[in-house]
């Protein structure tokens, strides 16, 4: 029988999201590994939600192998030039079976773990088990919105709504609809503010919020933190849509901004959204998944043209030495994607191209699955204030930004703890007299035009979600057409000669979902720009 890939939910997968029950003496040993069990439970299923060690490699949040050698390195990374890459054929064209197997890490991992803890929840008899679970079911779509909104970035409509329905029926297969976009994006930005608010006003028992507490592998059952994730996330999407619907972003962002005891986001290092390396499962570099093989493979670690060349070597930004290393020449040097391929193959040759930072990332067993920053949602302050007056002052938040920026770097220098046998010292942070002649270079003086301020603010934000975050990088360049990027044609290529609006469908879905995949079937090419990218 033929199915759709986003209802398809094998025994395995099922296996993948159970759990035993809530005795301690199991639940350590499926803390990370549901499969481990065979029976389900809501606070196992929460914690696979976040991180199911069977489906490691093409987790989206820590740096894990395939999500980042496969696909967000190549494709996103090369789309938001973040990453170093040769004028090669085909440059632009999507390896269509890599970005299938992102779109159905989605449908049979966080989506298929969220649809069995509603599954359970709505099984549950009693008030009492109802309202101390309500916990799990709150911010597990919190995790899973921000799952769902960088699905959208990428293609556009997506199955949501009818998505993984086999669960809920017990075996009959429902094809999936495509949700449209815009209304997602909608129903995503209002329903954070229900959940904000029922955090607000959360008096979950004992019981419940010590199950919680151990399945939270995020915030570690700091409800405080998972409101700020949640009114974080809020304001990402909003501006995310602020060119395509300013009236409702803007009213968004007002409520948030102007309600910080009610609606907290990241501000500090300590309130960011990661997940942090710890422990035996969710080290960094150790094993082929890790984040080693992900840089050090085939030639992923070159740095990038415009970041370094243009930006960051011109300002002398201190952020250099925990990005990238310096050539055979002791210099920095981006690789160009606009020079030819005989002139970059030398200059790699060479050894006149700088290599992404192994300290700092490709040899550091303790980094950090990021979500949030502080520097982003500066960034995004900043823009507020810039376009609407709405907040603290635009240049105040660039600042902060920047400063954020710096820190959260360096911090994430400093945790390499040699895992790999090396004798690494972390790198000296800049003093802030430095930071502060840095901040008055020309480049990065709050200084011109309003286009021009919202250009630098751009910019820095891109320039700190760094490849690692390519996926955001891609929608924040797209929306707001910051910086200035020049991209060269690949006249060899019928698919695709320049980088595309979107991502294509995969094949399974115009073959296991044909009746509804002809909906959306118009749109799906190279260059139809999703809802929010208008500019």
């Amino acid at each position: 029988m033929k199915t759709s890939i986003k209802n398809i939910i094998l025994s395995g997968l099922l296996l993948s999201t159970a759990f035993s029950s809530c005795k301690k003496s199991t639940f350590d040993d499926n803390y990370y590994n549901p499969e481990a069990s065979v029976e389900a439970d809501i606070p196992r299923l929460f914690s696979g939600l976040l991180y199911n060690q069977s489906k490691s490699s093409s987790n989206t949040i820590m740096p894990r192998y395939w999500n980042l050698y496969v696909f967000q390195l190549p494709t996103l990374g090369t789309y938001s030039q973040l990453f170093g890459y040769t004028s090669s054929p085909g440059m632009y064209e999507q390896k269509t079976a890599y970005s299938q197997s992102r779109w159905q890490y989605y449908y049979t991992a966080p989506l298929a773990s969220y649809k069995e803890i509603t599954k359970f929840y709505e099984t549950l008899t009693t008030n009492e088990d109802k309202e101390g679970y309500k916990i799990f079911l709150q911010t597990s779509k919190v995790f899973l919105y921000d799952q769902t909104a960088q699905m959208i970035d990428m293609w556009g409509d997506i199955p949501f709504s009818e998505a993984g329905q086999v669960i809920l029926t017990g075996g009959t297969i429902i094809n999936g609809k495509y949700d449209d976009q815009e209304a997602l994006y909608n129903q995503m930005i209002d329903d954070l503010k229900v959940i904000a608010d029922e955090l607000n006003n959360n008096k979950t028992a004992t019981y419940y919020k010590q199950m919680f507490d151990k399945a939270d592998l995020l915030n570690l059952g700091n409800l405080e933190k998972w409101k700020i994730y949640a009114n974080s996330l809020r304001l990402r999407l909003a501006m995310r849509i602020s060119y395509a619907n300013e009236t409702k972003a803007r009213q968004v962002v007002t409520e948030i901004l102007g309600n910080p005891t009610s609606y907290p986001v990241v501000t500090t290092l300590a309130n960011s959204i990661k997940i942090d390396a710890r422990g035996t499962e969710l080290r960094s570099v150790v094993g082929v998944d890790g984040i080693k093989n992900s840089f050090e493979s085939s030639g992923f670690n070159y740095a990038p043209g415009f970041i370094i060349n243009n930006l960051m070597k011109p300002s002398s930004d201190p952020r250099l030495q925990v990005f990238f290393s310096k050539n055979i020449k002791g210099e920095y040097l981006g690789l160009d994607p606009n020079l030819d391929a005989t002139t970059q193959e030398n200059q790699i040759s060479g050894n006149l191209i700088s290599r992404v930072d192994s300290a700092t990332f490709s040899r550091n067993d303790k980094f950090p699955g990021i979500i949030i920053t502080p520097a982003e949602v500066s960034f995004l302050k900043a823009e507020a204030n810039e376009r609407w007056g709405i907040g603290n002052s635009a240049e105040t938040e660039y600042k902060n930004g920047i400063k954020q920026s710096i820190d959260f770097w360096y911090y994430v220098n400093a945790l390499n703890d040699n895992a790999d046998g090396t004798a690494y010292v972390a790198k000296t942070k800049p003093t802030d007299a430095q930071v502060n002649t840095f901040l008055s270079h020309a480049l990065i003086a709050y200084t011109g035009s309003k286009q021009e301020k919202l250009e630098k603010i751009a910019s820095q934000n891109w320039l700190n979600f760094s490849v690692i975050q390519a996926q955001h990088a891609w929608a924040e360049y797209r929306r707001t057409n910051f910086p200035k990027l020049t991209f060269s044609r690949d006249n060899g290529s019928q698919q695709s000669p320049t980088p595309p609006s979107r991502l294509l469908y995969p094949e399974n879905e115009r073959t296991y979902n044909p009746i509804n995949y002809q909906n959306v079937k118009d749109k799906d090419n190279l260059t139809t720009k999703l809802f929010w990218d208008i500019n």
